[in-house]
């Protein structure tokens, strides 16, 4: 929702249709109710702040008016009037913020409708979640990972403690964001992007637009379409034209594989589910798989790549065999 139309609404000065589409926004999701909360709370800050400073929007409008005519003699039609009224006055809610905004920043204490430290540990199943701004992480199970919540700071800032996730970025070249992955900074405006952290290495796989990947004071650009694998314990700073689209799994919530081979997706399939498959026949490593199923169960997995491929699978106590 555009902030205009939010200011607008605020104001009153919404006309119907305009105060119907608002209010279907505000109950669409919870996190609309918080930003346009936000606003208001920013409003009623400022005019707790600076009570002698009050400003009477219409007088403001009517002696803007009257000097007008005496230089101009012109009439105005009323609907301009109008319209110029509510620019007016969005003119002066704007200094308002603004100087609502600093004084909170200078004098108030935090509010947690207005900013809060969240910290997202999933177990067995991928959690998403939507930022004040708009854009959405999915961490995948398994892992952790930190953000702030805050209109005030210059910049969004998430940490990736372990594990994995897929954020899409909401854009907004003034508040770049953040995501720390140990010793790795990355840095986007806007964009999707998957980050996996393990105790060897941190992995960023660049959908769209541009990602800064900085790492011991060197930054490197990734293009879309491109993996970078930085490993601090050997020194590595690499990057690879991505080879498939399986690291969306838990965000699609399907295994899309386009001539993907055989080892690659067993790969996949053991982080999934937390499985040990084997492929015991050395012959069968390198068979190009092309299809889609749905992560759901490990075991429908398997019947995906028995029928497809004629395979024998043989399933023990601690692993599962491919011959």
């Amino acid at each position: 929702m555009d902030d205009n139309r939010l200011i607008k609404y605020l104001l009153h000065e919404s006309n119907d249709a305009e105060m119907l589409e608002v209010e279907n926004w505000l109950h669409k999701h919870p996190d609309h109710q918080k930003k346009y909360e936000q606003i208001k709370f920013v409003w009623e800050k400022s005019k707790v702040i600076s009570p002698e400073n009050t400003i009477d929007e219409d007088q403001a409008w009517e002696r803007f008016l009257e000097k007008r005519s005496a230089s101009n003699e012109d009439n105005i039609e009323t609907k301009t009037v109008n319209l110029v009224s509510y620019f007016s006055k969005a003119a002066i809610w704007l200094v308002m913020l603004t100087a609502g905004m600093w004084a909170y920043r200078t004098f108030l204490e935090p509010d947690n409708r207005f900013m809060s430290n969240i910290l997202i540990n999933t177990q067995e199943h991928a959690v998403s979640d939507t930022l004040f701004d708009g854009s959405v992480i999915t961490v995948n199970k398994s892992s952790q990972l930190a953000f702030e919540q805050s209109i005030l700071q210059k910049n969004r800032n998430a940490e990736l403690i372990n594990g994995e996730a897929f954020f899409q970025v909401h854009r907004n070249e003034n508040r770049p964001f953040h995501v720390q992955a140990g010793e790795v900074m990355i840095t986007v405006l806007g964009t999707e992007f998957n980050v996996k952290k393990t105790m060897d290495q941190v992995e960023v796989i660049l959908e769209s637009g541009s990602v800064s990947v900085e790492y011991e004071n060197e930054i490197k650009i990734l293009k879309p379409g491109e993996t970078m694998l930085i490993n601090p314990q050997k020194g590595l700073f690499t990057t690879t034209k991505t080879q498939d689209g399986l690291y969306r799994y838990y965000v699609d919530d399907y295994f899309t594989a386009k001539q993907t081979p055989l080892w690659r997706v067993v790969e996949v399939l053991n982080q999934a589910y937390n499985a040990n498959i084997i492929i015991l026949n050395e012959n069968l490593r390198n068979l190009p798989l092309t299809t889609t199923f749905r992560n759901d169960s490990l075991e429908n997995a398997l019947n995906v790549l028995k029928e497809t491929f004629g395979l024998t699978i043989i399933r023990e106590p601690e692993q599962i065999i491919i011959k």
